[in-house]
């Protein structure tokens, strides 16, 4: 890819064209892409998916469905802990090849992995114990379609928990001391990690420019209010710009 950062900004106003981009990046980047993410978060990234499996599978999970699964990470923490099955989906194959490798080496029998795409998953309604996303949703051009998806697979009762960069609005003092730290980490040294790491520099470009276009903690919780959720607990790491939801699925929710 060679798209310079005029380029990937018009990708936040054309739906189709960032769903081609986001594929194609995130087959490319692949080969690199959990040793980028341990650099670039200081290894925090892997406790917070952690944190994120052990709350998917706290309600005794039958299956789970990790929607934009990327290398496996999360699914197979889910899995791990105590999940009984876990469907992991992505439309990225190089990715899912990473996944489907790393589950056999580690002997993860209650793992399976397929090419789909998050705003149309191929199961049946109201299946899954729980829907995990690690970092995809600020990715999806159609997230409503996504939120949709999610409900409409996930039984009621049954638990969305969603992990992302959030877009950086200090509150606290805290927040509006680390704001200029954190905003040199995403913009300046990400995009440099990415480029000498995986080789690719607009995709670690792009990621800062992903964050600054989608929500920060309340409005996403509001989003997942939108599309028929309720909001249980959320939390914010590293002065706002990463956030972590969990939501449930009313035991009435009508279909």
């Amino acid at each position: 890819m060679d798209q310079t950062p005029d380029d990937l900004s018009e990708l936040f106003s054309n739906q189709q064209s960032r769903s081609g981009y986001v594929k194609q990046m995130f087959g490319e980047i692949a080969p690199k892409y959990d040793l980028v993410n341990r650099l670039m978060t200081f290894g925090l990234d892997a406790r917070w998916r952690k944190t994120v499996a052990r709350a998917a599978v706290a309600q005794n999970s039958g299956l789970v469905v990790d929607a934009g699964t990327g290398s496996g990470e999360l699914a197979l923490a889910c899995a791990r802990l105590g999940a009984q099955t876990v469907i992991g989906l992505d439309f990225a194959m190089p990715m899912l090849e990473n996944a489907q490798t790393k589950s056999q080496n580690l002997g993860v029998l209650n793992s399976h992995f397929v090419s789909a795409d998050a705003t149309r998953l191929p199961l049946a309604p109201n299946i899954a114990d729980a829907w995990t996303g690690a970092f995809v949703l600020r990715n999806i051009p159609d997230l409503d379609g996504a939120l949709q998806e999610a409900h409409r697979v996930l039984r009621p009762g049954g638990r969305l928990i969603t992990l992302d960069a959030a877009r950086l609005e200090p509150r606290s003092l805290v927040q509006r001391l680390l704001a200029p730290g954190a905003r040199f980490h995403f913009n300046k040294l990400v995009p440099l990690i990415g480029k000498l790491i995986s080789g690719h520099s607009d995709a670690y470009q792009y990621l800062p420019m992903s964050a600054e276009n989608f929500f920060t903690p309340a409005e996403f919780s509001l989003r997942l209010r939108k599309n028929g959720f309720e909001v249980l607990r959320s939390f914010e790491y590293v002065a706002g710009t990463v956030m972590l939801h969990i939501a449930m699925k009313p035991e009435a929710a009508p279909e």
